[in-house]
């Protein structure tokens, strides 16, 4: 676990145990799982919504779209108030989807299951959501956007449950659950 400086019969370690310098003694988790899958899927759920904006010709686009269905306002891609209300908005409603996606890996002990039913829901969701109110994300993208950025979340999901958990192989008393 730390290196050691073998010195006759002695191990001396590199540095002191108790303190920690520069970044040889890093905690096994210093953060919730939630919190690390949340990242990586507002980062990857992030950069697919700019692209596809970008492609519709605002990137803006689907944050404003977004921030729509709490205002009750008409989407407004130049708007910087809706646009960045949306991006806001975007991460924590991926943080709480997140939070019910680590439930469920609990609960299936399957990763991917979890990830696809998440993924699924938000697509649902979405489609609800705009047919009820003429708002939201799925209100201004395609159906072959949105099966993509249901695709990107439930890979996002999968690729951060990976870096949050330990592997089955890998020892337990290294990480705190």
């Amino acid at each position: 676990m730390f290196a050691v400086f073998q010195v006759a019969e002695f191990a001396i370690p590199l540095e002191s145990v108790k303190v920690g310098e520069l970044l040889w003694v890093v905690s096994a988790r210093p953060i919730t799982p939630t919190v690390v899958i949340g990242g990586v899927a507002v980062a990857a759920t992030t950069g697919a919504l700019v692209a596809v904006g970008h492609r519709l010709g605002s990137i803006g686009l689907p944050f404003a779209s977004i921030a729509a269905v709490p205002f009750h306002q008409p989407v407004v891609a130049s708007s910087a108030r809706m646009v960045a209300t949306g991006l806001v908005l975007h991460a924590v409603v991926i943080l709480v989807w997140t939070l019910i996606c680590v439930q469920l890996a609990r609960a299936f002990a399957r990763r991917d299951v979890a990830a696809g039913v998440v993924a699924v829901s938000q697509f649902t969701l979405s489609w609800i959501i705009a047919w009820s109110s003429g708002t939201g994300l799925a209100s201004v993208l395609a159906l072959g956007d949105r099966i993509v950025y249901a695709v990107v979340l439930a890979g996002a999901l999968v690729v951060g449950m990976r870096f949050a958990f330990p592997a089955p192989r890998e020892a337990q008393d290294r990480f705190v659950v």
